[in-house]
This record gives C-alpha cells, sequence and structure tokens, in this order.
C-alpha cells in the first residue's frame, strides 16, 4: 500500500530547517492544544512571546486566509491586539476556556477564549471597530459563519 506524502510545516533560516508542530501551531493559534497538555511551556509571557516571534510569519498569514474575522489568540497574549473585556460577569458554573499568563513581575492575565455575546463583544466585531477587520475580510467572515468555508491547512505540502 502506498504511504500517503509527509507534509510538514517547515522554514528555512541560515541554512537550517526549523519545523513548527502541530501543538505549538494549535496554542499560538487557538490557545489551547487539541490533544496533549504542552501548556506548561506557556505559562509566562516570555515564552508566548519568544513562540510567537518565531512563528508569526507562518502562522497568521493562514489564520487571516482561513479563519477571516479573527486572529491568532497569541496576539492578544502577546500585547499586539488589546485583550476584550467582559462586558458583564459570568455565571458561576460557566465552564468557558480560558489561560493564565503571568507576566514578568509575577501578575497573571486571564484571557478568555470562547465566551459569547453578551458577556464579551464578538471577536469580529472587535477587530472591525478597532480598525484591523477590513470590510471585505468582514464579507468573508459572513460566508465563512455561513458554512462557506476551507479549512485552516494545520500541514502544507512539502
Amino acid at each position: 500500500m502506498p504511504r500517503a506524502p509527509a507534509r510538514i510545516r517547515k522554514r528555512f533560516t541560515e541554512g537550517q530547517t526549523e519545523v513548527l508542530d502541530w501543538e505549538t501551531e494549535e496554542i499560538l493559534l487557538h490557545g489551547y492544544p487539541l490533544l496533549f497538555d504542552p501548556l506548561e511551556s506557556f505559562r509566562a509571557i516570555g515564552q508566548w512571546h519568544s513562540a510567537w516571534n518565531r512563528w508569526r510569519d507562518v502562522i497568521l498569514p493562514k489564520c487571516v486566509a482561513y479563519l477571516p474575522g479573527s486572529r491568532p489568540v497569541a496576539m492578544y497574549v502577546c500585547g499586539e491586539i488589546p485583550r476584550r473585556e467582559l462586558k458583564m460577569p459570568l455565571p458561576a458554573s460557566n465552564g468557558w476556556k480560558f489561560i493564565d499568563v503571568r507576566d514578568r513581575t509575577g501578575k497573571v492575565t486571564q484571557h478568555y477564549l470562547d465566551v459569547p455575546e453578551p458577556f464579551m463583544e464578538s471577536e469580529v466585531k472587535y477587530l472591525h471597530r478597532l480598525g484591523i477587520v477590513d470590510s471585505e475580510e468582514l464579507r468573508r467572515h459572513r460566508k465563512w459563519h455561513r458554512g462557506d468555508r476551507e479549512r485552516y491547512p494545520l500541514e502544507s505540502p512539502l
């Protein structure tokens, strides 16, 4: 039986090849891993900054192309986009996902990932209000939200 071609995300820098592993891409993109829990290496802000600076040019263009109206969680954590604030207090047993990131002084900042309206402004509206998402991307987001979408390519061809 023939093998399927290997598909990995590669980046060539100064004669060396770097490969973005799947879990790191998921954490930088969505804020949480899907299978394992390597978030221990993403508890401090410095670890987020180093990983995001290393893989920003690989992840951000794919996010804009395949997930219109959203941006990677790493942009919020690293401070490139101001953190979305809660509009009203959450119910006690909410079960929504969040990540805690510790800065250099030890202060913990909580970033909520999937809180719906009316508790938090939707991401696309927030980014449009800030001027990050233009009207063309907003149109693509509405089309994507209706179900006419391509999957985000976690693995690209060689």
